[in-house]
């Protein structure tokens, strides 16, 4: 039985040692972090505020005509759309019946026809478009409402 106690006594002996050694190791460098926790004399958590808002886009800017469509006819104008519209240009531009004729949350239609010819162009925000003798861009789309500059080509 004296051979089973001395067993006992190494057991213990060792399993003490492994937790000594193991557990409160202090002032060393442990980069590894496995089974660290933080100590009582540690900095306190960094309070972390919620992030704040951006805030939400400005509506695009007016359109310098308005909704006037009058003001295209010379080649030049900015306007305001929000449904089908008819856009009529001086004829030196070759587009006798240029029409807005569709507007989605994310693109306009501009179609022109005249005698044998059919012309669309679908354009998202930002993109420009040429028909014949006449250039257009769409400025902004918000809210089912276009902004398009016409100019001359």
């Amino acid at each position: 039985m004296g051979g089973s106690r001395s067993r006992v006594g190494v057991a213990v002996t060792l399993a003490l040692m492994a937790a000594l050694t193991g557990c409160g190791a202090s002032g060393g460098d442990d980069s590894s972090g496995e089974g660290a926790e933080s100590s009582s004399t540690s900095a306190p958590a960094e309070t972390r505020q919620p992030p704040t808002p951006t805030p939400s886009p400005s509506p695009s800017r007016e359109a310098a005509d308005g909704t006037d469509v009058g003001a295209c006819f010379d080649g030049s104008c900015e306007i305001a759309v929000s449904k089908p519209t008819r856009v009529k240009v001086d004829s030196r531009f070759r587009v006798p019946n240029l029409r807005v004729t569709k507007i989605t949350a994310d693109t306009v239609v501009v179609e022109s026809s005249g005698p044998g010819t059919f012309l669309r162009t679908s354009l998202a925000e930002g993109g420009t478009g040429i028909q014949n003798g006449i250039g257009f861009r769409l400025k902004s789309l918000e809210s089912g409402t276009a902004v398009l500059e016409f100019f001359a080509d």
